[in-house]
C-alpha cells in the first residue's frame, strides 16, 4: 500500500511538470544550434501532420495512419492525433484499433463531443457486446469534473484551490473576520474532494488499466497457456480490464466479471506509453 501510494504521488509530480500534450521532446540546452535543432523537428512534424491529413482528405487512410503514428513514435502525443489516427483506423476496417485511438485520445480530450460520437459507434459495431466499466453514476454526477477534466487539468486546479487555502490560512492570522471562517471551510471541502478525486484518476491511470482485442478473434483460456481450456472468444474491439500481466500472456476481466487469460501480442493497451499497439491477426 505504501508502495502504491508513492507511486501514485511521484506520477502525479511527473505529469504536473512534464508536457502532457506532447511528450518525448528535448529541452533546449541553451546553445544556438540544439534550439535551431528544436525549432527544425518541430517544422518538421508540423509538415507530417498537415501532410497526414492531406492523405487523409484524399481517403489515403493507410499512408494517413502510417503517418500519424510516425508522429507518436518521433514523441508527439496529443488528443488529435489519436483522434485522427482513429478515424484512418476505422476508415480501414481497423475496429480495435480505431477503438484503442479514440480511448487514447480520450485522456487528452474527455470534452470532445464528436470524439465520444466517434467511439459510440464504433462500439456499436463490435461483434461483442460488452461495455467498458464507467465511472458509478452517482459519482459522476457529483464529481462532474472528474470525467471533464484530464489528468493534468484536474491536477492544475487542485494545486490552484491548494494555492487559495494556504493563502486564506495565512490571511486568518494576521487578519480576521466572520465571514473567513466560511470561506475557509469551503475551501478546505474543496481541497479534499478534488484531491479525493485526483486520487482515483490517478490510481487508474496507473493501476486500472483498460485493453482492446486487435485481432479478429482471440481465445479466452483458462490459464496462462495453449494447454489450458478455451473459455470463449472475443473478437475485434472488444473491451476489457487487465488485472494480471505475464511475459506473453494477460489475465483479463470483463465487465459482466468474466476471467480469462489472452495472448498478449493481440491486446492494445489503454496507456500512452503503451505504443505501438501490436500488429492486427
Amino acid at each position: 500500500m505504501v508502495n502504491r501510494f508513492i507511486t501514485i504521488i511521484t506520477t502525479g509530480i511527473f505529469f504536473f511538470f512534464s508536457t502532457y500534450p506532447v511528450q518525448g521532446q528535448n529541452r533546449s540546452t541553451g546553445t544556438l544550434f540544439s534550439h535551431n535543432q528544436k525549432i527544425k523537428e518541430e517544422v518538421d512534424r508540423a509538415t507530417l501532420f498537415m501532410e497526414a491529413n492531406k492523405y487523409y482528405k484524399e481517403e489515403k487512410y493507410k499512408e494517413a495512419a502510417l503517418l500519424y503514428e510516425r508522429l507518436i513514435q518521433s514523441g508527439v502525443s496529443n488528443g488529435q492525433i489519436y483522434y485522427n489516427l482513429g478515424n484512418s483506423y476505422f476508415k480501414m476496417g481497423l475496429l480495435g484499433k480505431a477503438i484503442l485511438s479514440y480511448r487514447l485520445a480520450e485522456l487528452y480530450l474527455p470534452r470532445d463531443e464528436d470524439l465520444k460520437a466517434n467511439l459510440r459507434y464504433a462500439r456499436q459495431l463490435t461483434k461483442d457486446k460488452v461495455e467498458s466499466k464507467q465511472f458509478i453514476p452517482f459519482l459522476k454526477g457529483f464529481f462532474f469534473w472528474h470525467s471533464k477534466f484530464n489528468l493534468k487539468e484536474l491536477m492544475i486546479v487542485f494545486l490552484i484551490v491548494h494555492s487559495i487555502f494556504w493563502t486564506l490560512a495565512i490571511i486568518r492570522i494576521f487578519w480576521r473576520k466572520e465571514y473567513h471562517n466560511l470561506i475557509f471551510l469551503i475551501n478546505l471541502a474543496l481541497v479534499v474532494v478534488l484531491g479525493f478525486s485526483l486520487a482515483i484518476k490517478l490510481y487508474n491511470y496507473i493501476y486500472n488499466i483498460d485493453g482492446v482485442v486487435l485481432a479478429k478473434e482471440i481465445t479466452v483460456r483458462s490459464g496462462n497457456g495453449f494447454n489450458n481450456t478455451a473459455l470463449f472468444q472475443l473478437h475485434d474491439g472488444a473491451e476489457f480490464t487487465i488485472i494480471e500481466q505475464g511475459k506473453d500472456w494477460i489475465k483479463i476481466e470483463l465487465s459482466d466479471g468474466k476471467r480469462g487469460w489472452v495472448e498478449g501480442r493481440w491486446v492494445g493497451k489503454c496507456q500512452l506509453h503503451s505504443w505501438p499497439p501490436p500488429a492486427n491477426e
